[in-house]
């Protein structure tokens, strides 16, 4: 007989649960901030440890709480715009997305979103490569894009993922017709979120405006406003630019009929605004000429939409007063500036895959950085939730190494 243990010898001590960043991130009150880092040459550091990083907020050196090695799993959204103009190029794009997947690491989870004048939530994250090929190559192409309301999308999916995360996004940046969410709301809530973002901005600039003008070749000329693409379909709102421009006017008049990209048919809009347009100053149908951009996470200032050779900001001057290429001009402006925000906001970076045949490449970039990212949280000394914005500046000591973070987040009780 197997006798009874002795209640009174001593028991083993549990060995201590490791404290990774699931367990710290149950804390609202944690401040994460996603870490790249790379030596003089551009290539990724994979070895730093703990003790060689500093952060401080406002200038104020904080104490880290902890530190998520590049050997965490990661959480990534990936966001596939599906509009009209990719309707040719949606099997390349999938193909693309797919090879991307499989470059992260076996532990990491995806989630796929596609938008279009839907959002669609094509699976729940999962680290299955066969569902989430299953997701991507379900895919189809639609119509308006609802670029903003999928960002608010993604960003409430995301909030409550514990760990490493990010977004990545391939898109050509321009919003048409979000149901609620704007340019500005979402900048928002990307200044209080730890997620990293990174947008792939595809060129339909081109596209588009031959489109347009086969329209307008089509059925007539045409002299639009910007109230073409700010006037949306009926129950939605109207495309959000960061600025209001003073020469144009609320809608007044009601969405006509549509063709391509959600623009009236030109013989609604000559019928409708053949008489404004003719009141109107032509010197003000020119951007102002030093309007400029935001420089990009690289520190590159892009040039005035007014002109030049770059995919953003080449304009047809067909017409004396030309106002199609004037109202692509400023939406194409609006997404530049738009993806660069939600890049340089969030530590991130803005890949460029103008033409298509780039865009595995660009996946491929953005997977290595993935897997070289590190994971910084600290308890803010300043606990008051203000709704004002910090700053937050990251250091290390190895010599030669330069790191990448987010620049600050907004201090403001959770939404």
């Amino acid at each position: 007989m197997t006798p009874a243990p002795d209640s009174a010898a001593p028991q083993p001590t549990p060995p201590p649960e490791p404290q990774d960043i699931d367990t710290v991130k149950t804390d609202t009150d944690l401040v994460s901030v996603p870490v790249i880092a790379t030596d003089q040459n551009g290539l990724y550091i994979p070895d730093l440890q703990q003790t060689e990083f500093s952060i401080a907020e406002n200038g104020v050196k904080q104490e880290i709480a902890f530190f998520g090695t590049v050997s965490a799993p990661f959480n990534v959204v990936l966001m596939l715009d599906t509009s009209g103009s990719t309707q040719q190029k949606l099997k390349l794009i999938q193909e693309a997305a797919s090879a991307f997947v499989d470059q992260l690491q076996p532990a990491d989870r995806v989630k796929v979103i596609s938008f279009d004048d839907e959002v669609k939530d094509r699976n729940d994250f999962t680290s299955n490569r066969s569902v989430l090929r299953a997701a991507i190559n379900s895919t189809r192409s639609g119509e308006g894009t609802k670029f903003y309301d999928a960002i608010e999308s993604a960003l409430n999916t995301i909030r409550t993922i514990k760990g490493r995360k990010a977004i990545v996004v391939f898109t050509d940046g321009v919003d048409r017709f979000s149901d609620h969410a704007t340019y500005d709301t979402t900048l928002r809530w990307i200044d209080e979120e730890g997620v990293i973002v990174y947008p792939i901005r595809y060129d339909t600039r081109v596209e588009t405006e031959r489109l347009v003008r086969k329209q307008a070749d089509e059925q007539g000329p045409v002299l639009p406003t910007l109230d073409v693409i700010r006037k949306p379909p009926s129950g939605t709102t109207p495309t959000t630019f960061p600025t209001e421009d003073p020469s144009s006017g609320p809608p007044s008049i009601p969405r006509p009929t549509t063709g391509p990209y959600g623009l009236p048919t030109p013989a609604d809009i000559m019928r409708q605004k053949r008489e404004a347009e003719r009141r109107r100053d032509p010197n003000r149908d020119q951007l102002p000429s030093d309007v400029s951009l935001p420089p990009d996470s690289a520190g590159t200032r892009l040039p005035a939409p007014t002109g030049g050779t770059s995919p953003s900001t080449r304009r047809t001057t067909s017409l004396p007063d030309d106002s199609i290429s004037r109202m692509l001009d400023l939406a194409y402006a609006t997404a530049d500036e738009y993806l660069i925000a939600l890049a340089s906001k969030t530590g991130g970076k803005l890949v460029r895959a103008d033409n298509l045949s780039s865009l595995p490449d660009a996946f491929s970039k953005i997977a290595a950085e993935l897997r070289t990212q590190y994971v910084l949280g600290y308890y803010p000394l300043n606990k008051t939730r203000d709704d004002r914005y910090r700053k937050i500046k990251v250091s290390t000591t190895r010599k030669g190494a330069i790191v990448r973070a987010r620049p600050g987040y907004l201090a403001t009780n959770a939404r």
